[in-house]
């Protein structure tokens, strides 16, 4: 039996329940598990057996308040203060000292990632594939500031930009602080953030390839399960759905339903956040059963996370993909390259693009479609994969 430790930011569901069916999965095969944070979400992590450790400091870092720092499009991870990050992590080293565990397991809590490198703890990263430095540079207009450009096919121009990305510091100032105050090396990049012992890529294997020697695996995606949840099964037909996850900014979302055209049917899913909306047209549900999708749904305008994109290619639901920070717009370009979805881009109307959209729906449609039966098939053994990687890892 060994022991682990998952510690995602709660707040993010997509992040969470794929850590919550990890944590389930290696429990069933006889392991310890630990959760680090309070259980934001009352269907996830569910267990008596499960061991809690609640960080005192979680309240004023990993919050509703401080959501929109750590999910935005700016690449500077030094929105913490000094004193923020030692308690945090001081907090962390303690527990990982005392409880000396085989490996952690995160998504998005930054903090842990730097308290496992100073006390020499396996991480196990569960991430999108789009964050690993190739995909990076090939993806780097999401990085880059608007009114500038480099040639991708031009190989000197991308081993430069590589090089840039990978030494710079700054975006990591005040975690290399704390870390050279503990006596540890300063990380070189903020890539570095990002980067465990052991990088899980929960994603389709068409859409990325990594040297079988590298420490990025690819376990297929593993898909929201709600079987556990009471999320809201769907009715009628052809209605578009509205998703923008747990990292949208409430005003936006008002602002941008405003101008949704009439005459379809939305159904808007609001992460329990309350909503006033004066559209007789726009359903509002906290959250909805992605598995009750197919044949309801005509299309999706959705953020481009991680778990939801996948739930659409589940179900075969080309969509409309409008990212709120990097790895979103990273996610939505993988179906829009392969021409299962769109992505709007700042500055353009939803109106048109909905317009231009449903006029080649059938063309998207199928599209998907295409993927569709492949993505399913390595859900199913995306867990099971995850636990053979790891126990080979931790050998």
């Amino acid at each position: 039996m060994k022991k682990f430790l998952f510690a995602p930011f709660m707040m993010n569901l997509g992040e969470s329940q794929r850590l919550s069916q990890i944590a389930s999965a290696l429990h069933q095969a006889g392991h310890e598990i630990h959760i680090l944070g309070e259980v934001f979400y009352p269907f996830l992590f569910q267990h008596d057996a499960y061991i809690f450790h609640q960080c005192p400091f979680d309240t004023q870092v990993y919050c509703r308040e401080r959501y929109q720092e750590f999910f935005s499009f700016d690449m500077d991870f030094n929105f913490l203060t000094d004193e923020e990050i030692r308690n945090m992590c001081d907090y962390e080293r303690e527990l990982l000292v005392n409880q000396q565990f085989d490996a952690v397991f995160t998504g998005y809590r930054l903090s842990i990632v730097v308290s496992c490198k100073i006390e020499k703890i396996p991480l196990v990263w569960i991430i999108s594939g789009s964050v690993q430095i190739d995909e990076i540079i090939h993806n780097i207009d999401g990085i880059i500031p608007g009114h500038m450009s480099f040639d991708k096919e031009n190989e000197k121009a991308k081993k430069s930009i590589k090089r840039l990305v990978l030494s710079y510091s700054k975006s990591v100032e005040s975690w290399n602080k704390y870390l050279i105050s503990e006596g540890a090396l300063p990380m070189k990049s903020g890539l570095e953030l990002f980067i465990g012992n052991l990088n899980l890529i929960a994603d389709y294997s068409k859409f990325y390839s990594f040297d079988s020697e590298s420490n990025y695996k690819i376990v297929g995606p593993i898909l929201f399960s709600s079987k556990q949840s009471d999320f809201r099964r769907l009715k009628g037909e052809n209605r578009i759905l509205l998703s923008f996850g747990t990292s949208f900014n409430k005003e936006w979302v008002i602002d941008f339903v405003s101008h949704l055209p009439k005459g379809p049917s939305y159904i808007l899913t609001t992460s329990g956040e309350e909503f006033y909306i004066d559209r007789k047209d726009i359903e509002l549900v906290d959250f909805v059963d992605f598995g009750s999708l197919r044949a309801k749904i005509s299309f999706a305008i959705i953020h481009g996370g991680q778990g939801t994109v996948y739930a659409m290619a589940q179900q075969g639901i080309p969509f409309i993909g409008i990212p709120f920070f990097n790895e979103q717009l990273w996610n939505i370009k993988k179906f829009s390259d392969y021409g299962a979805a769109m992505l709007l881009s700042k500055g353009e109307k939803i109106s048109e693009k909905m317009s231009m959209f449903q006029s080649e729906i059938e063309a998207y449609s199928e599209k998907m479609s295409e993927i569709n039966r492949g993505i399913f098939e390595e859900s199913q053994h995306s867990l099971t994969k995850v636990s053979e990687i790891l126990e080979s890892f931790l050998e």
